[in-house]
C-alpha cells in the first residue's frame, strides 16, 4: 500500500496548536474559486487544480509551496459522524485530525474487528487501547481537523453515560476517563463547555490537561459569537482569527461580537474562528 500521509501532520500538531493557519469550512472551501484541500491542508492554486479534494499522490508536490497554504480544513463533529461506511467514506479522528480510512480492507462497511465504527472521535481508543498505537492509521491519507461548535460540545456533558468533553484555550479534551471528572460536573463546573477560566483558577490543573486527550478545536463564527454575550453565557468576542474571553479588562468593548482593536492582555484565547 502506497503511504500517503504526512501531509497534514507535518504542519499541525493539536498540542502546540496556537492559531498558527486558519480553520475553513467546507463549506467556504467549496464556494471559494482556486481553494484546494490536499489531505487537509487548504492551497489556493486558482486554476491549476479543477477537484475541491485531492490525496497527495494526485499532485505535482511542487505546486504546494508554503506561501500558497490558505489554512487548514476544519470538520465538524457532526460531519464526521456521517462518514461511517454506510454508502459513505470510512473515516475516524485521532489527536485531531481526520483520517480517511476508505480503502482498508479491515474497516470495510464502517466496522473494525466489531469494535470499533467508523464516523467517530477514537483518539483514546487508538492511543491507549491499539496494539498499533496510531501507526497503522497515518498510514492513510488524513481529511481535515475536528472541531466542535458550542453546540456540539454541548452533547457531550457526561450526563447519561455520555462522553465529557471540556475546551481550554480552544483545544477540546476528552476528560471522559479521567477520574477527576465523573457526572458531568468538576467542582461545580459543568462538562461539555469552555473551562478556560475554571481550569486557570483550580490549582494544578494546567498540569492535569497533559493526561486528558486533546480530541479538536473549539470553533465559533460571527453567528455564533453572539450567544456569547455575558449575559446567557461568558462574555467572548472575536479578534481577527480567534476567540478571546473578555471577562477581566472589557470595559468599552461589547460581549459576544467582533472586535477590531487589539486584544488586550488580560484576555484569554478560548478558541478559533471558523471561516
Amino acid at each position: 500500500m502506497t503511504v500517503f500521509a504526512g501531509h497534514l501532520d507535518s504542519i499541525f500538531n493539536i498540542s502546540n496548536f496556537s492559531g498558527q493557519y486558519k480553520i475553513i469550512s467546507p463549506e467556504t472551501l467549496e464556494k471559494t474559486a482556486g481553494w484546494v484541500s490536499v489531505e487537509g491542508v487548504i492551497y489556493n492554486l486558482g486554476s491549476s487544480v479543477t477537484k475541491k479534494h485531492v490525496k497527495l499522490s494526485e499532485i505535482d508536490s511542487k505546486l504546494l509551496t508554503k506561501d500558497k497554504i490558505v489554512g487548514l480544513l476544519g470538520i465538524p463533529y457532526s460531519e464526521l459522524s456521517k462518514y461511517n461506511g454506510k454508502n459513505a467514506p470510512v473515516m475516524v479522528s485521532v489527536g485531531g485530525i481526520i483520517y480517511d480510512l476508505s480503502n482498508s480492507k479491515s474497516w470495510s462497511g464502517g466496522n473494525h474487528k466489531n469494535q470499533h465504527s467508523a464516523g467517530q472521535d477514537l483518539t483514546y481508543d487508538i492511543l491507549k487501547l491499539s496494539p498499533h498505537g496510531i501507526s497503522k492509521i497515518k498510514s492513510f491519507p488524513s481529511y481535515g481537523i475536528l472541531v466542535f461548535t458550542p453546540d456540539e460540545m454541548l452533547k457531550f456533558d457526561g450526563k447519561n453515560q455520555k462522553k465529557i468533553y471540556v475546551s481550554v484555550y480552544g483545544i477540546v479534551y476528552d476528560a471522559t476517563y479521567s477520574r477527576k471528572f465523573s457526572g458531568g460536573e468538576h467542582y461545580g463546573h459543568d462538562m461539555g463547555v469552555d473551562l478556560t477560566t475554571e481550569i486557570l483558577s483550580l490549582q494544578g490543573h494546567v498540569n492535569l490537561l497533559s493526561k486528558l486527550y486533546a480530541i479538536g478545536l473549539y470553533v465559533l463564527d460571527e453567528k455564533t459569537i453572539v450567544k456569547f454575550d455575558g449575559k446567557n453565557n461568558k462574555p467572548f468576542v472575536i479578534v481577527d482569527d480567534k476567540v478571546y474571553d473578555i471577562s477581566k479588562n472589557s470595559e468599552g468593548v461589547k460581549a459576544g461580537s467582533v472586535f477590531t482593536g487589539t486584544p488586550r492582555k488580560e484576555w484569554l484565547v478560548v478558541g478559533y474562528v471558523f471561516k
